[in-house]
């Protein structure tokens, strides 16, 4: 009887993963007996083929629910997007479990309620691993960076082990404040745990460190992983080429293929990065022929992107033009920026003077984009236009220009800084600092003229 209940069990399972739930079914439905497993696996099965209100109804109908029924709806409701529904079920659950926990937690970060769900971690009767890598990553993946890193030492210190979902939280939390103190004393803990070998934590690693300047870390990273990915691979390559190591990013690209890792689209990118960087104009116009007619990958306006900015720094500009009007796809404002921009350092006024315009129809109140037309037409000598261009910015206050800023790490605090900032409580002492290093410069310069 009870190898007959598990075969049909079996059966019905197969039914499902092949998505055919009308055999399914029939066949749960002509079971003579059922038990809790049958139940599960039927609304389980109905969940994965996004049939939720016949999860639903089986649910209901179901004479004796598990923990297992009640959370497998739970999640199934949280994975519809449909998270009310789901915290009114959690509400009348009996006997709530940790999965249960920890998934209304997950589904409270996903639908960005972050505060809720951290105040609802803190009243769990008791918390595990996954629960507090489900809180550390809802922290960051919500732009909260400092609190994943704070409530990640709060784990530590009440005796969890991190898993490497919450290792590969923290190590993204470190990228996105900027906290650069905190990037070496995250990678000591994954490597003190022995998750430096994990591919994925390592692909996270190698990502924050280049993202915060420290390449040679990142470098350290992908000779200690044993099994490097394609996503490791691209990691390197889009590091070297922002480093400017144009030579290296192609090197890593030859050694990707020697290991057996078929190039992707973000290799390509990466790889046509570093050859912009260092204006190695031959080889990038190589790597992006080779893109479709020896590997079948159709260029993206990414890749088009890539070798106008190539072609705009060596001086290429009557080509880069020809591929910006050739492109499959209209082309973007930063297509033509780039080009402007390549015209502007090249002195070609005539073919800047049409940039321009075409800069100007498509975004007429850019403030960055005006600025750079305005730099184009005083170059050519056309201060009506100039005149006229101003008038204009001045009209149009859509066209303020964004406010940059800048960041800096001191001793695990970040602090961040404007154009013209004084908000900062030690702004005199900084200002200060700043007049005498600019005396310091001036007396440089002036012994260095009269040594002349």
């Amino acid at each position: 009887m009870n190898k007959h209940l598990v075969n049909l069990t079996k059966q019905i399972s197969a039914y499902a993963m092949k998505g055919d739930m009308g055999r399914a079914r029939v066949l749960f439905d002509e079971m003579g007996h059922r038990d809790a497993v049958s139940w599960n696996v039927m609304i389980k099965s109905y969940i994965e083929n996004n049939r939720l209100d016949d999860a639903r109804q089986l649910f209901d109908e179901m004479p004796e629910r598990t923990s297992y029924s009640w959370n497998s709806m739970i999640m199934g409701y949280i994975k519809g997007s449909k998270l009310y529904t789901a915290l009114k079920l959690f509400t009348v659950m009996p006997g709530k479990d940790v999965v249960s926990w920890t998934a209304i937690i997950t589904g409270m970060c996903r639908a960005s309620r972050v505060e809720e769900a951290w105040r609802l971690f803190k009243q769990m009767p008791e918390a595990n691993s996954i629960s507090w890598s489900s809180i550390v990553s809802g922290f960051q993946q919500n732009g909260f960076p400092q609190e994943s890193l704070h409530v990640f030492k709060e784990m530590l210190v009440a005796g969890f082990h991190p898993t490497s979902h919450s290792i590969t939280s923290v190590l993204a939390a470190c990228t996105d404040s900027a906290s650069f103190s905190m990037t070496e004393q995250a990678y000591s803990q994954l490597y003190k745990r022995g998750f430096n070998t994990n591919t994925r934590v390592g692909n996270s690693a190698i990502s924050m460190f280049i993202k915060t300047g420290s390449f040679e870390n990142a470098r350290r990273v992908f000779m200690e992983l044993d099994k490097p990915d394609t996503v490791t691979w691209n990691s390197m390559i889009m590091g070297y080429a922002q480093h400017g190591h144009g030579v290296a990013a192609m090197v890593m690209f030859q050694q990707m293929q020697k290991a057996r890792f078929l190039p992707d689209r973000i290799s390509f990118l990466g790889v046509l990065h570093g050859c912009s960087h260092c204006g190695l104009v031959h080889e990038g116009r190589q790597y992006f022929h080779a893109m479709q007619t020896d590997y079948g990958i159709s260029p993206g306006p990414e890749h088009f992107a890539g070798l106008v900015d190539l072609l705009s720094r060596v001086g290429e500009l009557e080509e880069a033009n020809g591929v910006i009007l050739n492109m499959p796809f209209d082309p973007t404002p930063i297509f033509w920026r780039t080009l402007l921009n390549g015209c502007r350092i090249h002195g070609n006024l005539d073919l800047g003077i049409y940039v321009a315009d075409q800069i100007l129809k498509l975004e007429p109140y850019n403030s960055s984009a005006c600025l750079m037309v305005i730099d184009m037409y005083a170059l050519a000598g056309k201060w009506k236009e100039v005149a006229e261009m101003r008038r204009h910015m001045e009209r149009e206050r859509e066209s303020r220009k964004e406010l940059g800023y800048s960041l800096i790490d001191v001793k695990g605090k970040i602090h961040l800084f404007t154009t013209g900032d004084d908000s900062h409580p030690q702004t005199n002492c900084i200002y200060l600092v700043i007049d005498l290093l600019s005396y310091e410069v001036v007396e440089c310069f002036n012994c260095d003229e009269n040594f002349s």
